[in-house]
């Protein structure tokens, strides 16, 4: 397992693997490994340990949320923080031939993926950010819970049609007190009341679009336009292999924000005139309707990402959005 991990630079990744009840960390400059329990003291103790090491980069794998307040306290501790998905993870094993899994052998590829891809901390989020994204977090949970009601109200036996009514009314009140208290918690941050009136200024864009965006997505004007398209998902990629040319196909990103997103557009070629200008033009032209909804959510993306990077609102006559 040594010979895999070829350290270069004399700067130091520690990757930790996360449990429920344990987490187990491996500073890659020395080959030590660590590990504590998951809770609130024994996380404060083992963030202050691996601050006094000056890493560059400490690198999690999301492991279905038991990472977050780990990643929290050591961001709070101002250790530079990043989240990786499980799956990349993997893959990146797989291709070093690694076929074993324990877990201090999945904190040794974590800090390795960490230094060979180039992963980059996260930005410092205050606990009022980690408290708008718990917001949002429940939102989505209860909007799938709520879609997933309504699709058994379809097939489902009539006798159970009241109580699958019932609950669907009962989400439906849980989301709008979400909802509020979303609206609330940005009412009462300027920076976020104002970028959130930025947002909706441009039309399809509404509240649960605006809020997504501010919490799961910080880095929001300040990536180029291809950067925040591949970040989210939907960017282009090529397919070729030789002569053959495959088609092009948008994959990986954050689903939870490409999902809002879809939806926000979907709005957006009813209500926004550039928007419906450019979904036209590429159905005309033959493209998918599906195709087409991608390519205007990418479009939409770019322009709310401008209208972030220079603190302005939208405005059709804009060159900037125009088609």
């Amino acid at each position: 397992m040594k010979s895999k991990f070829e350290i270069e630079g004399d700067w130091t990744v520690v990757g930790i693997d996360v449990a429920k009840d344990e987490l187990v960390t491996y500073v890659d400059t020395t080959k030590e490994f660590g590990s504590c329990r998951n809770s609130t003291g024994d996380l404060k103790k083992m963030g202050r340990q691996l601050k006094k090491l000056g890493p560059r980069l400490v690198v999690f794998e999301a492991s279905g949320g038991y990472e977050a307040e780990a990643a929290g306290i050591f961001a709070d501790l101002g250790l530079p923080v990043a989240v990786v998905y499980p799956r990349r993870i993997r893959q990146f094993a797989f291709g070093l031939g690694m076929i074993a899994k324990t877990d201090e052998v999945d904190a040794c590829v974590i800090a390795y993926y960490g230094r060979i891809a180039g992963i980059q901390p996260m930005p410092p989020k205050s606990s009022e950010l980690r408290q708008l994204q718990a917001l949002t977090g429940r939102r989505s949970q209860l909007i799938e819970m709520r879609v997933a009601e309504q699709h058994r109200l379809e097939t489902a036996h009539p006798s159970m049609h009241g109580d699958i009514k019932k609950h669907v009314d009962y989400l439906n009140r849980q989301i709008d007190g979400i909802e509020k208290k979303v609206a609330q918690e940005i009412s009462e941050s300027p920076v976020w009341s104002e970028k959130a009136e930025r947002l909706c200024s441009v039309p399809g864009v509404g509240p649960v679009l605006s809020s997504t965006l501010i919490t799961e997505l910080p880095e929001l004007g300040s990536l180029s336009n291809k950067e925040i398209a591949s970040l989210v998902g939907v960017a282009p990629f090529p397919h070729e292999s030789g002569k053959r040319t495959g088609k092009r196909f948008c994959k990986g990103g954050r689903n939870s924000i490409r999902r809002v997103l879809y939806m926000a557009t979907v709005s957006a070629t009813r209500s926004n005139p550039v928007i419906i200008a450019f979904y036209k033009k590429l159905c005309d032209r033959g493209k998918l309707k599906k195709v087409a909804l991608i390519a205007c959510a990418r479009k939409l993306l770019i322009t709310l990402n401008a209208i972030s990077r220079d603190n302005s609102s939208w405005h059709p006559n804009n060159e900037m959005f125009s088609t």
